[in-house]
C-alpha cells in the first residue's frame, strides 16, 4: 500500500515537472520570437552607441589638443617679441562645456531638457 502511494505520487510530480517544463518552453519560444523581431532594432541601437562613443572620443581629443599656430602673414616683416600671459589662447568651442564626471553630465542632461520642453 505505502509502495503504490510512493509510486503515485512520484508519478503525479513527475507529470507536473514536464507540464511546467513544457509550459516554460513555450514562454521561451515566445520571448525567443519576439527577440528575433527586435534584432534590427538592437543592431541599429548597437550602431548609434558605437556611433556616440566615438563622437565623445573625437569631442575629449578636440578639446585636449592645443590650437594651431597661425601662419605667417609676410615674410618680409621682422618678428617682433609678443609678450603673452599665456601659453596658448583660450578656446572656447561653442555649445561645448567640459564635465568631469558623470554626475555632472546626467545633471546637465536633465537641466537642458528641462529648459528645451520649456522653450
Amino acid at each position: 500500500m505505502v509502495a503504490t502511494l510512493t509510486d503515485i505520487l512520484i508519478i503525479t510530480l513527475l507529470a507536473g515537472s514536464i507540464g511546467y517544463g513544457w509550459y516554460v518552453s513555450r514562454k521561451v519560444q515566445i520571448l525567443m520570437a519576439a527577440l528575433k523581431d527586435m534584432e534590427p532594432l538592437v543592431q541599429q541601437f548597437s550602431m548609434a552607441v558605437d556611433k556616440s562613443e566615438e563622437s565623445v572620443n573625437q569631442l575629449k581629443l578636440n578639446l585636449n589638443e592645443p590650437p594651431q599656430p597661425a601662419p605667417a602673414v609676410e615674410e618680409d616683416e621682422e618678428d617682433e617679441p609678443v609678450f603673452s600671459t599665456r601659453r596658448y589662447p583660450a578656446q572656447k568651442i561653442p555649445g561645448v562645456q567640459v564635465v568631469r564626471n558623470k554626475q555632472d553630465l546626467v545633471r546637465r542632461f536633465f537641466e537642458t531638457s528641462r529648459t528645451e520642453t520649456r522653450a
